[in-house]
């Protein structure tokens, strides 16, 4: 299979560019009028569209087609057919044009998982391994309802961590703005007044001065910009995996922070694991495919080394209690649930918990931050006030004085 692009014009006369795979040249000119479009300009295309930020599906839009492929295909409608039909509904023409052309390829025999496998940076290891376990078991439109239920609540827990930060941050960012400005043209002329008065000024005047002159200087500002440009370039092209395990596992140590992390994380990772062992998905690949969710590096990391110890005969629950982070309460769950023999109902449950653990830590995080940042801010403008404020006591008590 080839990948083509093109240029073609739809029956209302409109242009449309985008991507096909193909056999060959003829076969990507007969999708085309398959599709009622007339080609202005094909050609194969050497390499695809692969900037991932561009080409990725998000959790919202992957939940709603997983949705709508499992209505259709539990109605009797054959895959591809019913990727056609999401394909014309979707208001995206770059996840249309997607979904396309994994229907070409289901029309040349492959299954649906081997077709999604071609587009990793839309479908990734967790959603193939689920259509896959969907496939072998005969149960495709039951587990697309189940996966599509767990895309729902990975956005929506993204947009619960969005939430919670995006606002103070923004708070914090322009309130850091402004009393720079402050510091930098503000307030050296308004001290300044002060030092013709030839008398020692307190000491959080001084503090303000010397501040204020560090910011002004055009070597402090070149040094940051160079600083955080380093910093972005190390991280992109030098190998920062260290870096980001370090820092990762000191946020654990963070108690609030770790909290935080910990049931998002593990919320994904435990409701992962139940789909995948629902579809019957071997416990050593449904581990390893599981920890893909974890953004938690080190958490990731630790998980990885852990489930090992499966291969070697050790229990889930054994495995996981040598990683220290993670809370007693969810290894005796699994614990549980292993011996019970209800692996996996057990896991959906200790995922439903800690996804509503996360929310309401989330909710408390956001009520205390907002303040937070306010008091801070509050004590820094306040500072800033007293310190041009004590020379004039001090000019008015000399005054008195004499």
């Amino acid at each position: 299979m080839a990948s083509f692009s093109y240029k073609a014009m739809d029956q209302k006369g409109e242009t449309e560019k985008g991507f096909l795979v193909a056999e060959n040249l003829d076969d990507a000119q007969n999708e085309l009028k398959n599709r009622k479009l007339i080609p202005l300009k094909l050609k194969q295309s050497n390499k695809r569209f692969n900037f991932s930020f561009f080409s990725s599906i998000g959790y919202s839009k992957l939940s709603l087609i997983s949705r709508q492929l499992s209505t259709l295909v539990n109605s009797g409608i054959p895959v591809d057919q019913a990727l056609d039909s999401v394909s014309e509904q979707i208001d995206s023409p770059r996840i249309g044009n997607k979904l396309r052309q994994v229907s070409l390829k289901v029309k040349s025999g492959y299954k649906l998982s081997e077709s999604l496998e071609d587009h990793p940076e839309s479908f990734d290891r967790l959603y193939c391994s689920l259509i896959k376990a969907g496939e072998s078991s005969g149960e495709l439109g039951v587990i697309l309802e189940k996966t599509s239920d767990l895309l729902e609540k990975r956005a929506n827990m993204t947009q619960e961590i969005t939430g919670a930060l995006v606002y103070p941050l923004i708070l914090f960012s322009v309130a850091i703005g402004i009393i720079s400005l402050l510091l930098i043209y503000v307030v050296p002329d308004v001290v300044s007044q002060f030092t013709t008065l030839n008398r020692d000024l307190p000491l959080l005047t001084k503090s303000l001065i010397f501040l204020s002159e560090i910011l002004a200087s055009s070597f402090f500002q070149i040094s940051l910009f160079s600083s955080i440009f380093l910093i972005f370039l190390s991280l992109r092209y030098f190998d920062s995996k260290k870096i980001k395990l370090k820092f990762d596992k000191f946020l654990l140590k963070i108690p609030v922070i770790k909290n935080f992390l910990l049931d998002a994380d593990l919320s994904r990772f435990t409701s992962s694991l139940s789909l995948l062992r629902l579809g019957n998905v071997s416990i050593l690949d449904a581990l390893q495919i599981s920890s893909d969710t974890i953004s938690n590096s080190y958490l990731r990391s630790s998980i990885n080394n852990a489930s090992m110890k499966v291969a070697e005969g050790e229990s889930i629950a054994k495995s996981l209690e040598k990683v220290n982070v993670i809370p007693p309460l969810v290894i005796q769950m699994i614990q549980n649930g292993e011996k019970s023999g209800k692996l996996e109902e057990m896991l959906s449950k200790l995922s439903d918990y800690l996804e509503t653990r996360f929310k309401n830590s989330s909710k408390i995080a956001m009520n205390l931050l907002e303040p937070l940042v306010i008091i801070i801010l509050g004590v820094f403008v306040a500072l800033i006030v007293l310190a041009i404020l004590l020379p004039l006591i001090q000019l008015n008590t000399l005054t008195t004085t004499l």
